[in-house]
């Protein structure tokens, strides 16, 4: 039965040196894994890497661009001349922590009128309070001080000058 049927010839695999001259592009290439030279392995996956991250590069400066054109001018005119992409992300987290802590102030005051409060003071309002509060208790303390160590009396013109002082300063 088998000599009735001739013999198919062996099927040749082609190598690289077979396409030599073809129009093909090295990325349409089958290279067999063995025998190949690891340099030549690198070549043919160079280009679609390179590709690759070029787009990922061009995603970013991209991003970064937006970043750069949603920073209000105030903080674009903090720097002096062109704006690297570093002081673009640190600008922009700057201004992201500013935003955060407002936001949360303003959550603050909404849960203090919620809860009935009728003012909420400001951090800013609160340390002024707290400072004027302790510059009138040392304004005190010197005016006993100078009554009791040095005999100042209130009706003395110093004693009145002082006391005008400290108050047009509080």
């Amino acid at each position: 039965m088998d000599e009735g049927i001739s013999r198919l010839p062996e099927r040749q695999l082609l190598e690289h040196r077979d396409f030599i001259g073809l129009d093909y592009p090295a990325l349409y290439m089958c290279k067999p894994k063995r025998g190949v030279k690891r340099d030549e392995s690198k070549e043919t996956y160079k280009l679609p890497h390179r590709l690759i991250e070029k787009k990922r590069r061009d995603r970013i400066n991209e991003c970064i661009a937006q970043l750069k054109d949603l920073l209000p001018e105030h903080l674009k005119l903090t720097t002096l001349g062109h704006l690297e992409k570093a002081v673009v992300l640190e600008l922009t987290l700057k201004h992201l922590k500013a935003l955060t802590a407002l936001t949360e102030q303003q959550h603050q005051k909404i849960i203090a009128l919620q809860n009935g409060e009728r003012s909420m003071k400001s951090p800013v309002q609160a340390d002024l309070d707290a400072f004027h509060s302790g510059f009138q208790t040392c304004a005190k303390e010197v005016l006993q001080y100078l009554s009791r160590f040095e005999s100042w009396t209130p009706r003395e013109q110093r004693c009145a000058q002082l006391l005008g002082h400290l108050h047009s300063i509080s």
